[in-house]
Formats: C-alpha cells, structure tokens, sequence
C-alpha cells in the first residue's frame, strides 16, 4: 500500500508538471503571437507558422489530456477519482495484505509509465527552453508522450484486473473463514458437553448429537437390550478359534474386560463370555479338573492292585514311574510332530486326558506280565529269575505290542486329526515302553533293589 501511495504521488507530481508544462506553452504562444505582431516579416515565415502551430496544437493536446473532453474526463479529473479511489483501498487493503504481491507488478508497470512521462516532459521542457530551434525535438518529446500514456493505459488495465483478482480472494477468504468459525462452534459446543458430563478420563465421550443419529441408534439395537442395562462386544481371534493357543486368550479377555470397567459405573456390573472358544475353554477346565482327579484315582487304583498283585510297596513304585514317564515322554514326541513338523497349533486340549487312560491300561498290563512271572521264579536269585521272566514274556509283550501299535495306525490315514493325535500318542508310548522301560528300566530297578523288591513283605510268601 506504501508503494501504491507513493507511485500515486509520483503520478500527481507528473500531472503537476504537465499543467505547468501546459502553462508555460500558452506563454510561450502568446509571446510569439506578440512578437509577431512587432514583427510582421514573422508572420510571412513559414517556420515561424509551422513553430506557432506545433504549439498550438500541442497546448491543446495537453489541455484535453489534462481537462478532457464533453464525454471523457481529463487526466486531472482522473487523478482525483484515483486519489478517492486509493482512500477507499486504503481502507480495505488492511485485510488484504496477502494480495499485495499482486499489485507489484501493476506498480512496476504503472511506475515505468510514469518515468516515460516525466522524461519526456523533459524533453519537451527542454525544448521550449530553446525556442523555435528545438521544435522537432519537441515533436520527438510528444511522441515519447503519447508512448507513455499507452504503457500508462495499460498499466492502468493491469491494475483493474489485479483488483479483480484481489476482491475474489477476499471473498474466497471469507467464505473460508466463515467455514472455520462454524467448525470451532461446533468444536466449542463438543468441548461444552464433554466438560459438562464425562466427569472422569476412564472410557471415552459420545455427544449427544451423535447419540440421537438413527444410525446410531440402531447399532445400539444390536449390541444392546432395550432397556440398556445389558451390552454384546464381539470379539473376533486372528487364529484358530478352537486351537490352545485361542482358549488361552479367554482368560486374557476376561481380565482386559475387569481392568477397563474398574473406577467406572459398571465396575459391579456382570460379565459373562460366550461364543465356541468359550465353550471350549470352559470345556478345558472342566476336563483338566477331570483330568488331574483322573489321573489321581488312577494311579491310585493301579498302585492297591498291584501291591495285592505283587505283595510289594516297591515295584509298585517303580513301575508307576515308568508308566508316568512314558506318557509324558510321548506326549511331548507328539508335540513336536504336530508343531514343528506338521504345522498344528498344538496337540487338542481333550487329546491329553483320553491318551493318559489308554496308554497307562495298555502299558501296565505289559509289566503286570512280566512282574507277575518274576515272582513264579521263587527259587531262583533276584537276576536269573527277571531274566527267566523276560525270556518267557518277552515275544508275548513284544506281540500284543506290535498288534496294537497297528491298530492305533490304522487310524492316521482317517483324516481325523483327533484320531490322529490319539494314535500318535499311543504308538510312540509302545515303543518307549517296550524298547526303553521293560527292557532297561525295570531291570535296572529290580537289580537295584534285590530281594527289597518285595518290602515289607518277604518273597514268596
């Protein structure tokens, strides 16, 4: 704007001066008509009427530039619209700072006008200074003139279009701005609310324009009972849905769901979690209950049988550690197949219970056989007899072995991975019974312990 004010002086200045200019011409015309009045050869001097026309028609060209015509306001009149004109834009070019940028060029314009103008006055001022002498080149300087106030129009048409375009981005800017204004209300009327009623930071705010959207509404409809006092969240798992490794993310679930409602309204609310992978966890406790009394009666019934079998607290012992360690053993060579080589997520969490009641049957049959008929031995010592017994035992366990090994076999190409795991679990106990704990382990422990196998109780009574 600073520029704009000071190129407007410099326009003023230069109509200024060529009202002067305009001045000193009509005084320099009516010296020479006086003097061609004193001098009436003058008058016959073609050079003398050709001087005294330019003039006079120079005079009056810039009289008309100057005052204008019926129809067309002169340069002065000009002037002070563009004075009033830039008050008004002065006024308004304090909220437009940012179309400035626009008006340098039109300044440049309007400015390199103005230069022309002012030198060629100089010229013309020049000019005149030098009388009759110089009158071509006072041609010269209106033709410099008549340039300049072209360059002049068309600055002059610059600047209205810039104008233009500065007056669309105003209301461009407005709109914007009005735009904003009526975000930050409704950020203002959000603020208000959530300042108003979520009283603590645990869970998150709704507001109630949202709240009453049908939509919305509906949703609520699904998740929701009527009277609002019962809720659904659907929970979906990235894995298997009846793999272990999903039953173990219910407990994960249950204690997420605690920890958010706690310090909240509902925080005494009740919690229940549906679905397969909940059925089948509580499915899992169950059976693991069942599972561990199970297995406690199990043992338990096996270790009073074989002491009335046996007349022994010892070899019930150990034989009970054999079949303990078998089935473990197994049951970890079968987790292993199933993660590592075939890709499972794991052994199915029934599998355990089901292969721990048929592997113990089948395995403590094995030792009743061949302890049963080491005690016949009476009267041979502790090592002669276990190794009588285990050549007359031995092709009968090893055969019942391999008979039932394919049986269970013939359930792997089924399909069924249950079934599958099953036999797995049973084949590898049968070859770590009967090659590993018959063969090695139980020896080694009736040679350990001698004629104390059969404490308290003495042998063959």
């Amino acid at each position: 704007m600073n520029d704009i004010s000071t190129n407007y002086h410099q326009v003023y200045t230069g109509v200024q001066q060529l009202n002067t200019i305009s001045a000193n011409l009509k005084a320099a015309i009516e010296q020479l008509n006086q003097l061609g009045k004193s001098d009436a050869s003058l008058l016959q001097n073609p050079q003398y009427q050709k001087s005294l026309g330019i003039l006079n028609g120079t005079e009056d060209g810039l009289d008309q530039l100057l005052n204008g015509q019926e129809n067309k306001p002169g340069l002065l009149a000009g002037v002070k619209q563009m004075d009033s004109g830039l008050k008004t834009l002065n006024s308004k070019m304090k909220v437009a700072n940012n179309g400035l940028s626009q008006l340098v060029q039109g300044q440049q314009q309007y400015n390199t006008g103005l230069q022309k103008i002012i030198s060629s006055i100089n010229q013309i001022e020049a000019g005149l200074q030098k009388a009759t002498g110089n009158i071509p080149k006072i041609t010269n300087g209106f033709d410099q003139v008549i340039d300049g106030q072209s360059q002049l129009k068309q600055g002059f048409s610059n600047l209205d279009q810039q104008m233009s375009q500065l007056t669309n981005g105003l209301g461009d800017s407005a709109d914007g701005l009005h735009k904003i204004s009526g975000g930050l209300d409704d950020a203002g009327d959000y603020l208000k609310e959530l300042s108003a009623n979520n009283s603590s930071l645990s869970g998150f705010y709704i507001p109630n324009q949202a709240l009453n959207n049908k939509d919305f509404t509906k949703s609520l409809d699904t998740y929701m009972s009527k009277d609002r006092k019962i809720t659904k969240l659907d929970v979906i798992l990235d894995v298997n849905p009846y793999s272990q490794t999903a039953l173990n993310e219910i407990d994960n679930i249950n204690n997420a769901v605690k920890t958010a409602i706690k310090d909240t309204p509902m925080e005494n609310g009740k919690i229940g979690i549906g679905g397969p992978t909940s059925t089948f966890h509580d499915l899992s406790n169950i059976s693991d209950h069942d599972y561990n009394r199970t297995v406690k009666w199990m043992l338990v019934g096996i270790g009073i049988i074989l002491i009335l079998l046996l007349r022994s607290f010892i070899m019930p012992v150990y034989i009970i550690g054999s079949l303990i360690v078998t089935y473990y053993t197994s049951l970890g060579i079968s987790e292993k197949i199933f993660e590592d080589v075939l890709g499972y997520a794991g052994v199915n969490w029934a599998i355990p219970f089901f292969g721990f009641v048929m592997l113990v049957a089948l395995c403590v049959d094995y030792s009743i056989f061949l302890m049963d008929r080491f005690n016949e031995q009476k009267d041979l010592p502790v090592g002669d007899a276990l190794l009588d017994a285990m050549k007359n035992m031995g092709s009968v366990i090893l055969s019942a072995a391999i008979i039932l090994g394919g049986t269970f076999a013939a359930m792997i190409p089924s399909g069924v991975t249950e079934l599958i795991e099953i036999a797995t679990i049973i084949l590898a106990g049968l070859i770590i019974y009967n090659l590993f704990m018959l063969p090695l382990f139980i020896p080694v422990m009736v040679r350990i312990f001698g004629n104390a196998n059969w404490w308290p109780f003495k042998r063959g009574e």
